[in-house]
């Protein structure tokens, strides 16, 4: 069984895309700024330190995913590229729920030395229910000893059906 979840493509242009347009033309000024006047060159340092941060999270670690595929044998999270994971050889798959943003925070690794920690504004997804839903059977299977199941016998127990 194959479900793929979206992220609101006009949400996700304003909140990703075009954060990290405003932070590459950040980047560039504070870069302007140290070489052309050096003064408060450690706040344009800091200012550089805090853009490259964001970038490499987002382009290179790929930490804000557009599209979440899930299907029986793997995960996928896509965004500026793709990462997978074989749900059979995961080690690690926590989820960490945080309500007032409506975010949860994904740490995924492998037995082949992958790992990725992702950003997931459910409430933005689409399926947003049967999205945690999936988070919590895959985290129930990886770690069945997890306190977030102590007391919820059925959160997490099968996979959402399908519509």
């Amino acid at each position: 069984m194959e479900r793929i979840y979206e992220f609101e493509k006009n949400a996700y242009r304003n909140k990703v895309v075009l954060i990290n347009y405003l932070l590459i033309g950040i980047l560039c000024y504070a870069i302007y700024r140290i070489v052309f006047m050096p003064e408060y060159a450690v706040l344009w340092t800091l200012a550089i330190g805090v853009c490259v941060y964001a970038l490499v999270n987002s382009y290179l670690r790929k930490a804000n995913p557009r599209i979440i595929k899930v299907t029986d044998e793997e995960i996928v999270f896509s965004s500026f590229g793709e990462k997978r994971f074989e749900i059979a050889k995961l080690t690690k798959f926590r989820v960490k729920v945080s309500t007032p943003n409506y975010q949860v925070l994904l740490r995924v690794a492998d037995s082949e030395g992958r790992h990725g920690s992702f950003w997931v504004v459910y409430s933005l997804f689409s399926d947003k229910m049967d999205l945690l839903g999936e988070f919590d059977y895959l985290e129930r299977k990886i770690h069945p000893e997890s306190l977030r199941f102590r007391g919820r016998d059925k959160l997490g127990v099968s996979r959402p059906a399908k519509d």
